[in-house]
Formats: structure tokens, C-alpha cells, sequence
């Protein structure tokens, strides 16, 4: 970024003002800003903050409160938008280089203490903090939102706190200088769903005035990413398109009715083989009412999505089926798929011949197992003996996949670590 700003007055025919950028550790003495008012600003101006670069699903967030305490210390600020997602953001001028690390460090405890907490808990901080006893959180957002559903965007919010699913924002005036390390030291942390960015606040001073200019870092686009489909927010990866004929919509429409009672009952008593897999977490979304369900692989990139499990019923193409995918662009992740799908002779004989390999609409390569036929069955009465059967089937096959593929992935990450 230029170390110049330049500022036109149209109104003045076309007069023009270069302001000059404020060295980094300007203090307050010489013209700077402190970290306590740069805070105050971007709390008042959350419109400043560049959230549709980062993550549009996070766009419309409300000002919550600032330094909201949790067990490792004080929040600096909480932002949370209509969708019930949570942002968090600490604010650091770099007087002190040795300092970057400890910033990511904090905001990092601040979301694993806020991951935590049920709703009534944040409800209850925030309570404690404002002196009301309402529904704080959701007055503040239904002040800009009028028609906000309560329940809704209460169910929302806590399923982002149990998934630990934020977006966290580190905005300071110098955090381009040993990006790489930080960003290193964030991949290392990949327990939480969180998606990080970097932000870089550029101050510049005129006579009068204090110019405040915030820009997601470019560098930032190798820290990991969530894709955040849809109102519940569900993480998935983006490169998924076994997805049937359904029209996209929040509405609960009679096809995601019957998306969710198969899934339901999918899920329902599931048990897998491989022990180190729980099934009363395993599976995303929950509940599903779309065409697949998806089973995250522990210890991967991208949040732990770079490998992933997804299970699908495509109408349009009268299939149903399972498979094991890796994310575009993930190379660890891609070597390793490649080397299991090297070894697809040898799988086949442990999982069953009718283990396939296949590429989606998408190109994108998939492993699994297809089961081809009319779906109608799904619209139906799910006591049916065609219903409980497609049932067993899907039951079985998942099972079959992932408790043979996963261990054979953890070995494969651990030897590559």
C-alpha cells in the first residue's frame, strides 16, 4: 500500500489533498492513534471493516459489546450479524514486533473460551455487562432487523458457539511484516471452525482529521477457508455438486422435508466401526435437509474439510451412493488421495468389489460406493420395505467407507507429519 493518500474535493473544482500515511508506533504524541480509539471507531463502523472480501456470509454484523471478558481475558470487540454468526476482533498497533505472535495466541483462547459457552451463557455475560435482563443479543440485532426470527437466530447462534465456528479479525497498522509466520502458527490450530483474516488499518493524518483506511492483506488468502453455504451455515466444501434438482432455498419445502427424514433416519442408532469416529458429532449438517451429509477427516487442512466423507441422494440422476473427496488446491491432502486411490485393487478386496472411482459433474474425483435407481421411495412411507432397505444400504456402505479410509488417512497424515 502507498505510503500516500490522495483526497479530492469535486465541490471545490477538483482541488486535491495528499495525505501522508503515519509511520508504524506513531503514538498519540506525534499525530498517531491509540489501539484504544482505533477500537471505539471500528466498533461505532463496523460498515469499515472489509467483510464481504473475507466472508459474505458475515455481512450485517451489529456491534454486541466491547471487551466482553472470557477465561483467558477480555474480547476487545463482538460483532454478530441476522445469520447468528459471531465475529471477534482484536485490535493491535504494533509498537512492539515480538507482540504478533502473542495477538493470534489471544484471540485464538478468546474463541476456544467463547466455543465453551451455550447461548444462556453468552446471554448471560452480556446481561451482566449491559444491566438487562432481555434477550440482549437478539434485541440488539432485531434493532436493525426488524423482521429477525428469535428462535431462528437463536438455534443459529448456538450452533456456531458449539461448532466454534467465528470469524476472527486481527486488525493492526503493520501486520504485513512477518505474515508467513503468522499464518503458519494459525494452520496449527485447526481444533475450531474458525476462518481468520488479516486486516491492515492504514492511518493517515491531515491538519485536522484522522483517516483510517482498513484492507484485507492479499497475503492472507493462504490462511485456510471455510465455504459457508446457506442460512444454517453449514461448513462444506465448495467443490460439492452431487446435489440433486432441489431448488436452493431456505424455505422447508417437501423435497428438504424428505431429504431430512432420510437423513434422520441414517443417522439414527449409527455406529461406526473405527472407534476413534463418534457418531454423535460426526456428521454435518445436523439435521441435514439437503442432498448430502458430510463426516469431516480429523487433523486435515482447511479446517479439517481438505479430506472429507459426504453421502448424497441426487434425484435428477436417480443415484444415491457415498465417497471419500479431497478439496481442489490442497496438495498434503491430494498426495494422500492419490496414494489411496493408487491402492484401489487392494481396497476393493477389503471393502467390497463394488467399490468405484469416478469424477463428478465437476470433475472432481470421488471414491466410493453408487447405488443406481428410482428415488421415488423417498416421498413415501419410510416404513416401507424399499425405504428401510435404501436406509440399511446407505447405513452400511458409509460405515464400510469411512471406518476402513480414515484410520488409513491418520496413519498417512502422521507419517507425512
Amino acid at each position: 500500500m502507498s505510503d500516500y493518500l490522495i483526497r479530492l474535493n469535486p465541490a471545490e473544482k477538483m482541488t486535491s489533498e495528499v495525505l501522508k500515511r503515519l509511520p508504524l508506533r506513531s503514538g498519540v504524541h506525534s499525530g498517531g492513534i491509540s489501539e484504544e480509539r482505533l477500537q471505539s471507531l471500528i466498533f461505532c463502523h463496523p460498515k469499515s471493516l472489509p467483510i464481504s472480501e473475507i466472508d459474505p456470509t458475515y455481512e450485517g454484523i451489529v456491534p454486541v459489546c466491547t471487551e466482553l471478558k472470557t477465561q483467558s481475558g477480555y474480547i476487545d470487540a463482538l460483532f454478530v450479524n441476522p445469520l447468528g454468526r459471531i465475529v471477534l476482533v482484536e485490535f493491535k498497533l504494533w509498537r512492539n514486533p515480538e507482540a504478533r505472535r502473542e495477538v493470534i495466541g489471544q484471540i485464538l483462547d478468546y474463541a476456544k473460551d467463547l466455543a465453551s459457552w451455550n447461548y444462556e451463557d453468552l446471554q448471560t455475560r452480556l446481561s451482566l455487562k449491559s444491566g438487562r435482563t432481555e434477550n440482549v443479543l437478539f434485541k440488539l440485532v432485531q434493532r436493525q432487523n426488524p423482521e429477525l426470527n428469535e428462535k431462528a437466530f437463536v438455534d443459529n447462534v448456538s450452533r456456531n458457539l458449539k461448532r466454534g465456528e467465528f470469524l476472527l479479525l486481527i486488525v493492526g497498522d503493520g501486520i504485513q511484516e512477518g505474515v508467513e509466520n503468522i499464518v503458519g502458527f494459525v494452520q496449527r490450530h485447526s481444533g475450531l471452525h474458525f476462518n481468520l483474516a488479516l486486516v491492515e488499518a492504514a492511518i493517515y493524518k491531515d491538519a485536522d482529521d484522522i483517516v483510517i483506511n482498513p484492507r484485507v492483506l492479499a497475503r492472507t488468502e493462504i490462511v485456510d477457508r471455510f465455504v459457508i453455504e446457506g442460512q444454517l451455515g453449514a461448513v462444506v466444501p465448495s467443490d460439492n455438486d452431487d446435489i440433486d434438482d432441489a431448488v436452493k432455498t431456505n424455505t422447508l419445502t417437501k423435497q428438504k422435508q424428505a431429504n431430512q427424514r432420510f437423513w434422520d433416519l441414517v443417522v439414527d442408532g449409527f455406529t461406526f466401526s473405527d472407534p476413534s469416529i463418534d457418531p454423535k458429532s460426526a456428521f454435518w449438517p445436523s439435521p441435514c435437509r439437503d442432498s448430502t451429509l458430510y463426516v469431516q477427516v480429523r487433523n486435515t487442512s482447511f479446517n479439517g474439510w481438505a479430506l472429507f466423507f459426504g453421502a448424497f441422494i441426487n434425484r435428477s440422476q436417480r443415484l444415491m451412493g457415498c465417497y471419500f473427496a479431497v478439496r481442489k488446491g490442497q496438495a498434503r491432502e491430494t498426495r494422500i488421495y492419490e496414494s489411496i486411490l493408487d491402492s484401489i485393487a487392494e481396497l476393493r478386496e477389503e471393502i467390497g468389489e463394488d467399490l468405484e472411482h469416478w469424477h463428478n459433474p465437476a470433475d472432481r474425483p470421488r471414491i466410493g460406493f453408487k447405488k443406481a435407481g428410482y428415488l421415488s421411495f423417498l416421498a413415501k412411507d419410510s416404513e416401507g420395505e424399499v425405504y428401510r432397505e435404501a436406509v440399511a444400504w446407505m447405513k452400511t456402505h458409509l460405515d464400510r467407507l469411512v471406518s476402513h479410509l480414515h484410520p488409513r488417512v491418520q496413519s498417512m497424515l502422521s507419517d507425512d507429519d
